[in-house]
């Protein structure tokens, strides 16, 4: 039709069109475990599930395939799967009254460092 644009369908659904949430969409928790000698995984959203690895890396790895199994026997027994969590971005806007900015970038500049640095420094100690 003339004067009609359409837009190209994506062929990659989007994240917010996927029905079910996929493994790397749930928070996993890791820990070490002192009694137990190894990292623990545990699965918030699917009523504290968990799983352990010696490495930070064995125990998300054997998170991951859990919750795999986890969704995979939700959807066959036609069960309820818990919500994803939304991820944050990692950007947030702040206002501020002038005179904080101002000594803020002052104590950042002491330091030597930029004061997006700084004050993700003092929010993380």
């Amino acid at each position: 039709m003339p004067g009609v644009i359409r837009k190209s369908a994506s062929k990659k659904p989007s994240r917010l069109s996927r029905v079910v949430p996929g493994p790397e969409d749930y928070q996993v928790v890791l820990l070490w475990s002192e009694e137990d000698q190894c990292y623990v995984a545990t699965l918030p959203a699917w009523q504290n599930a968990s799983t352990h690895g010696a490495t930070l890396e064995e125990a998300a790895r054997n998170a991951h395939e859990v919750l795999s199994m986890l969704i995979a026997d939700a959807r066959r027994r036609g069960e309820k799967i818990p919500a994803a969590q939304r991820r944050s971005s990692g950007q947030l806007r702040l206002r501020l009254p002038m005179l904080l900015h101002g000594r803020l970038a002052q104590e950042a500049e002491r330091e030597g460092v930029s004061l997006n640095q700084w004050i993700v420094s003092k929010l993380a100690g």
